[in-house]
């Protein structure tokens, strides 16, 4: 059963100002996060500097792993592009031994994968 934004806000509103400050934003999905902090800013009990400081570098990192990721996916698209282009349009202009094609492709495909996964 998925649980709604709007059973999160509702707990939320249920609870004490200590058990809702106890909750770490950093184990919160992004919402849940959200909604937390919307609830304590409607209360007037916003979070501690501290708490913003730690909030913003995770949001900081994120964007890095969002970026990097996004980096390594163009670049396996890239190399499965040219996996395509042996295969549908080189073999028309030179002439390529089958076994060496197919060895090409599957080296192009598997550094697709090795990129594709990365180290995080």
């Amino acid at each position: 059963m998925k649980v709604t934004e709007q059973q999160i806000a509702e707990r939320y509103a249920s609870m004490s100002d200590e058990e809702l400050e106890t909750l770490d934003p950093g184990k919160l999905t992004p919402e849940a996060a959200a909604l937390r902090a919307d609830e304590l800013k409607r209360r007037g009990r916003p979070d501690s500097p501290a708490q913003e400081e730690a909030r913003a570098r995770r949001e900081r990192a994120d964007e890095a792993t969002r970026r990097k990721n996004y980096g390594r996916q163009l670049a396996a698209v890239a190399l499965v592009a040219a996996a395509l282009l042996m295969e549908l349009v080189v073999v028309r202009f030179v002439h390529v031994p089958q076994f060496l094609l197919a060895a090409v492709i599957i080296v192009l495909c598997g550094l697709a994968l090795y990129v594709l996964r990365g180290r995080r």
